[in-house]
């Protein structure tokens, strides 16, 4: 769970409540910030957004007069759900950070619960990616059994780097090897994992041929019918293949093998 203090603005920057608002608009132009904190005798006794002078022409008048005082604060262990519930609930962009001894240590704004939430989004996306390779995607794609989870698990590929397709096949024992070859290459441009050159459809079929092998070894001389998914990775290409083999296209036991090449 994302807590306020794991996204806050530490050691925000406040301005003196006689301060001009020459003074103020120049803090927030060097800051590059949209709210400043008013603090008097070391408390903090309002805010000041760049919404509230926008218009103000005397330019020396004292920013106590123009800053919001009924401040609504929020603590940092609060959770990041509980401080965007209050920016909306208030309709504010900000809310000044205490900690359990009603000490100011931060601000957290709209801004940072949204970039918050994106960073939060992508570390998770890198833990998963340790797990999920190109060659589990294969996998896992060639095994799905609807259309709908096809394209779920073309577009899971994606969020993570890297480009898959799908394709089908059934042949004599024959003609399998070469369908299969046939089959996944055309399914690989046509979805832009490889392009059409000889080197990357070379290392689409050596990744064939290696899974090929595999089914060879255990059903020698056999036809079948199969799924074949292709993903491609940083530098390498998985092909993974699963179905039936049978004679006559019969349907016998369920077999999946996984090759990869270099790309």
């Amino acid at each position: 769970m994302m807590l306020v203090k794991n996204i806050m603005t530490n050691d925000p920057i406040t301005i003196n409540p006689d301060a001009t608002i020459m003074e103020a608009e120049k803090m927030l132009s060097i800051n590059k910030i949209g709210r400043l904190l008013v603090e008097e005798n070391e408390k903090i006794i309002g805010m000041l957004t760049d919404g509230d002078i926008i218009s103000e022409k005397n330019l020396e008048a004292p920013v106590s007069e123009f800053m919001s005082d009924d401040l609504i604060i929020i603590n940092e262990n609060s959770t990041v759900q509980q401080a965007a519930k209050k920016l909306s609930d208030n309709h504010i962009g900000g809310l000044p950070v205490f900690n359990d001894k009603q000490e100011l240590v931060g601000i957290v704004t709209s801004e940072d619960i949204v970039y918050g939430y994106l960073k939060d989004e992508e570390e998770e996306m890198e833990m998963e990616k340790k797990t999920i390779t190109p060659e589990s995607s294969a996998i896992y794609l060639s095994m799905t059994r609807s259309r709908d989870y096809e394209e779920y698990w073309l577009k899971k590929i994606e969020g993570y780097g890297y480009r898959g397709a799908i394709t089908q096949t059934g042949a004599s024992a024959e003609k399998l090897p070469i369908k299969l070859r046939e089959s996944t290459t055309v399914a690989a441009i046509a979805r832009g994992v490889i392009s059409e050159n000889s080197r990357e459809k070379m290392a689409v079929s050596n990744a064939v041929k290696d899974a090929y092998s595999q089914l060879d070894l255990v059903n020698p001389g056999l036809g079948g019918g199969f799924k074949i998914a292709v993903v491609r990775g940083d530098g390498h290409v998985s092909v993974a293949i699963f179905g039936k083999f049978g004679h006559a296209l019969v349907d016998g036991p369920e077999q999946l093998t996984v090759g990869t090449s270099v790309i």
